[in-house]
């Protein structure tokens, strides 16, 4: 009968079995074309917001689709799932979505990215996958974050970061702050519309603040949950059907278990230092933030 991974061998069984590795070396094949536009924060960081925004824009509010990343496919999964990359998407510019640091994305092409604050990332990171990917109260969050705290492999956190701010005055690359956004969306929404080409009038800029408002995504959450990614973790994982947690929720939970332990955030402190701060001079995520801001 399907059931939840149990342990973290489990999950990543499970995880390696719904979307192989060679998977995800297969989107860095894909070519754009210049006028494309590829979001690309780290996970839990706005992809999905912003995917939304771009999608508002570019097609005038259309609502019509089942997934977002139907209407803006994800690069990495692309493959496995059978979406054909090169394809028109019926609005121009297309719109993909990604979570490659710069190093590994595609080139040629525009790049959105979203920051966000490290330990509020680790934590939606693990609570997402909570109830999809293993069973609540089977892996611990320090089990789950051991490998997303391991810099080792050069495919984390401070890595994408560190990638993604040395291009930051990159014409064709637009960096955005997602507590910033929390705080004021409007700034936000006119600079992606500018940045990818919408001519963007005032209706058009309120309609998109309405349908990528949080609640506007609560009440149509099923359009932005992956649905196309959960379809194949139920006949390939054999994980209970509907399983998992959503992607838009209404914030954090007060849960002991989602708490990261001093241990944790020394270490997460030291890599940002070894990182930001040693190579960019940003010594902490409010130093980075004032700097977007400004």
């Amino acid at each position: 009968m399907p059931r939840y991974p149990r342990s973290f061998e489990e999950m990543i069984e499970a995880k390696n079995k719904i979307f192989p590795p060679v998977t995800f070396e297969k989107g860095k094949e894909f070519r754009p074309r210049p006028s494309d536009v590829i979001i690309t924060p780290w996970s839990k960081s706005g992809t999905t917001w912003i995917q939304q925004i771009v999608h508002c824009l570019r097609s005038g509010g259309d609502d019509g689709f089942d997934d977002i990343s139907r209407v803006s496919p994800w690069i990495e999964v692309a493959h496995a799932l059978g979406i054909d990359l090169d394809a028109d998407q019926g609005w121009e510019p297309r719109a993909f979505k990604s979570h490659y640091s710069y190093h590994a994305v595609p080139k040629g092409c525009r790049y959105i990215v979203s920051f966000r604050e490290p330990q509020a990332v680790m934590v939606s990171y693990y609570r997402f996958y909570e109830g999809w990917l293993f069973e609540p109260g089977t892996v611990s969050l320090a089990e789950y974050l051991a490998p997303h705290l391991d810099r080792s492999k050069r495919k984390d956190y401070w890595t994408h970061l560190e990638s993604w701010w040395a291009r930051r005055e990159d014409p064709n690359v637009l960096l955005l702050s997602y507590e910033q956004m929390r705080e004021d969306l409007r700034p936000a929404v006119t600079r992606i519309a500018d940045f990818i080409g919408i001519a963007a009038d005032e209706a058009l800029v309120d309609l998109t603040l309405e349908r990528s408002s949080l609640d506007y995504m609560l009440e149509h959450k099923h359009q932005f949950n992956d649905l196309l990614h959960r379809q194949r973790s139920d006949e390939v994982g054999a994980l209970p059907p509907g399983a998992g947690s959503w992607k838009v929720s209404a914030g954090a939970v007060d849960d002991e278990r989602y708490r990261l332990t001093p241990e944790m955030l020394d270490t997460m402190a030291r890599h940002w230092e070894e990182s930001m701060g040693a190579i960019h001079g940003v010594h902490s995520y409010d130093q980075l933030t004032d700097l977007l801001r400004s």
